[in-house]
Formats: C-alpha cells, sequence, structure tokens
C-alpha cells in the first residue's frame, strides 16, 4: 500500500506573500500609531482613562503584532505556546479597554 504523500510547504504565490507581509507591517505601523495618539492625549489631558485606553489597545493590537513576528523568526515556540502566549494579551488588552470604558 502507498502512503499519502502531504503538502507540508506554506506560503503561496510571490504575491500573495508580498501583499501579506505589506499588511502586517500596516496593521503593526497603524497599531502603533494609534498608540502614541492616545499616550498623547493622556499626557496633554492626564486623564486616567486615557492611558487605560492606550495600554488596553497596545495590548490588543500592537503587542501581539509583535510578539508573533518575534516568536515567527527570533525563537522557537511552539504553535499551542505562541496562540496561548498572543490570546493572553488580546485578553489582557480588552479588560483595559473595558476597564476605560465602564471606569465608575
Amino acid at each position: 500500500m502507498t502512503g499519502v504523500v502531504l503538502q507540508t510547504a506554506v506560503g503561496g504565490s510571490g504575491l500573495v506573500v508580498a501583499l501579506a507581509l505589506a499588511g502586517f507591517g500596516l496593521a503593526a505601523v497603524l497599531s502603533v500609531l494609534v498608540v502614541v495618539r492616545l499616550i498623547r492625549g493622556y499626557r496633554r489631558n492626564g486623564t486616567r482613562l486615557m492611558l487605560h485606553l492606550g495600554v488596553g489597545l497596545a495590548l490588543l493590537v500592537t503587542a501581539p503584532i509583535f510578539l508573533r513576528l518575534a516568536f515567527a523568526n527570533l525563537v522557537s515556540v511552539s504553535p499551542a505556546a505562541r496562540s496561548l502566549a498572543t490570546t493572553g494579551l488580546e485578553l489582557l488588552g480588552l479588560a483595559a479597554i473595558l476597564y476605560a470604558i465602564y471606569d465608575p
């Protein structure tokens, strides 16, 4: 009986890979810009809720982007650990945003 050969390569055409990387980079840049604006707003107004919103967005969007990049390229980490770490950061970010929204 012959075995079934499974495809193990990932990726796609060069254009698809380039577009995916460009989208990833654009998301990282835009998330950093939003967080910088929120931190500047906090410094200008001094409202604690603006700080929590900035930290929440940083944990929700920016940190997982850079963590995925680091785990994929710099460190050998299992997919389960990578998923657990990024999901944990996203949950902390959502909690900080909810605190900023519902602070009494």
